[in-house]
């Protein structure tokens, strides 16, 4: 080739690069064209809103591809499933063990291969054909031996060791791709064949493995829709256990013998309950989830823990529920300290009590319980100060009110329990009313509720405890001594107790000590009570003049 050739080939290359280059200014400056004094109808607004915000209400073209990109996708994975499914047991019945497996096991290797495939251009279809081969693989796996009449594998161990290998495999491909539904369904697997062991030791030891696993995932990846999942899973699994298992077949009925499962139960509860001392991940989870976890895991070890307890520790129930509460109470104060979320602090507290009041029934029974329970809430008002928890004390205002109601309608009154009572009503009032800044109590209805009770106590408290005959004098005198509180203390409340006080003296003196008592005492009552009266009265004249003045 000449050198002529070669320039002609050169220049023409040149022009060639040099009317793209002009070209592609043009295209250029079309689109900046048309992005300047191009305006959208109203059509295209739609639709531009509709793709952003995902309306809820599609048109006829979207809905039709819904349906047919992922309706569609879900059916065809739903019949390939049970097609294959049946065509396993199909080939198992009619004999061939050996190629039934083999197909199946074939058949779950090109569901895979599909979703690899599938990968990049179809990701939706390649995570529902992930999602089939997950369940195929283990429906063939516990064909082996499980629910069938002529197993291939006969051998009972063989097959559950088979059936754990591969969910634990499953799991950990789960849990490296980060895939929650995966994860959460091979939870679901190991919540399965816990039950298909029929094994009491093997189910609890695999539901607290499934326990752990998901608190290990919430610490790591802050899954905590698993934990809803797997508390669940764990405590339903139990109550089947603890109902004969009959997912193998057995009738349903009390288990005979607890197997110190109740271990187990403990275990896995005590694991649940790391969930209040997790960091706050507010991108991950909210405070409402943590909080509700907890509550969850809570309901479900109580519904538990009573049925066990009714079952098989009617009698002897103490130190059980007394090792409860000691639990509770001790890791309330840890989280107390440590957690990020000061309710859950209070929530272990409450359970921790009232699981102490469970033990506290079971040492003495009523009527005598009611005296060291009464006590109880002193304790449990000293720990909501430390805790600064208002909920703590409105809580256990209630728990005191039904306890009081309780002792009243169903014993006879005993004088160390009305005492009891008496002391911790006014004791809690004032505790209350010292603290109120720690607590943050802005309102005076809850001290105000435990002053009521303490005026009406002392009324009902010396109303047994003295003879008829000193009745009208031991109220005149408590009144007298509610006004000494409410000089020393400068509360007026206490002053309004002392009225109430001289009031009720006054009607119980007229209307049933005139009428049963003898001639002495009601002069000594009557000159008494006037006499105490006629001083107050002075004493509120002067204060009034003095308010003048």
């Amino acid at each position: 080739m000449n050198s002529k050739s070669v320039q002609s080939g050169n220049s023409g290359y040149k022009e060639l690069a040099d009317k793209l280059h002009v070209l592609e200014q043009r295209v250029t400056q079309l689109e900046s064209d048309r992005k300047r004094y191009y305006t959208p109808s109203d059509e295209d607004e739609i639709e531009d809103v509709g793709l952003s915000f995902n309306i809820n209400v599609p048109g006829d073209g979207q809905l039709e591809s819904s349906i047919g990109e992922y309706g569609l996708a879900w059916l065809g994975n739903i019949v390939l499933f049970f097609g294959i499914t049946f065509f396993v047991q199909y080939l198992q019945v009619s004999g061939f063990n050996i190629i039934s497996p083999v197909f199946g096991f074939a058949a779950v290797a090109g569901i895979f291969f599909l979703a690899f495939y599938l990968r990049n251009s179809n990701p939706y279809m390649a995570k529902i054909f992930n999602l089939n081969g997950y369940l195929l693989v283990f429906y063939v796996t516990l064909k082996l031996h499980f629910f069938t009449a002529n197993p291939i594998l006969s051998n009972k161990p063989v097959g559950l060791l088979l059936l754990l290998i591969v969910t634990g495999v499953l799991m950990f491909l789960s849990i490296r791709r980060k895939n929650t539904v995966l994860t959460g369904l091979s939870l679901i697997m190991i919540s399965f064949t816990a039950l298909v062991s029929d094994s009491t030791h093997v189910t609890l030891t695999l539901v607290t493995l499934v326990s752990i696993f998901s608190i290990g995932l919430l610490y790591k990846f802050g899954w905590i829709r698993l934990v809803f999942l797997s508390i669940f899973l764990v405590y339903f699994t139990i109550l089947l256990w603890m109902l004969g298992n009959p997912l193998m077949g057995h009738q349903i009925q009390a288990i005979t013998d607890h197997q110190y499962s109740f271990i187990y139960l403990f275990f896995i509860a005590a694991i649940f309950s790391l969930i209040a001392l997790m960091s706050k991940k507010e991108e991950l989870y909210s405070d409402n989830s943590i909080i509700g976890s907890i509550i969850f895991n809570g309901l479900g070890f109580t519904f538990l823990i009573a049925l066990f307890i009714l079952s098989f520790f009617k009698e002897n129930y103490v130190l059980l529920t007394g090792a409860i509460a000691l639990y509770c109470i001790v890791y309330s104060i840890i989280l107390q300290l440590r957690s990020n979320w000061r309710i859950t602090a209070a929530l272990y507290a409450l359970f921790g009590f009232v699981t102490l009041s469970v033990t506290i029934y079971g040492l003495y029974n009523f009527p005598r319980a009611y005296f060291l329970l009464a006590i109880q809430s002193l304790l449990v008002v000293s720990m909501a100060i430390w805790f600064r928890s208002k909920f703590i004390v409105i809580m256990n205002s209630l728990l005191f009110i039904v306890l009081l109601m309780v002792y009243l309608s169903t014993s006879a009154p005993g004088n160390g329990m009305n005492i009891s009572f008496t002391i911790v009503a006014v004791a809690t009032a004032r505790i209350l009313n010292w603290k109120k800044e720690r607590l943050t109590i802005r309102t005076e209805f809850i001290r105000n509720f435990y002053l009521i009770i303490a005026f009406l106590m002392v009324l009902f408290t010396l109303y047994h405890l003295v003879p008829n005959q000193y009745i009208t004098l031991s109220w005149t005198v408590a009144a007298i001594l509610y006004f000494v509180f409410s000089i020393i203390l400068k509360n007026v409340k206490y002053r309004y107790m002392a009225l109430a006080t001289m009031i009720a003296a006054a009607l119980f003196l007229f209307i049933v000590d005139l009428a049963r008592i003898g001639l002495v005492y009601r002069v000594i009552a009557l000159l008494f009570l006037a006499i105490i009266s006629i001083g107050l009265s002075f004493y509120y004249a002067k204060k009034l003049k003095k308010k003048v003045e």
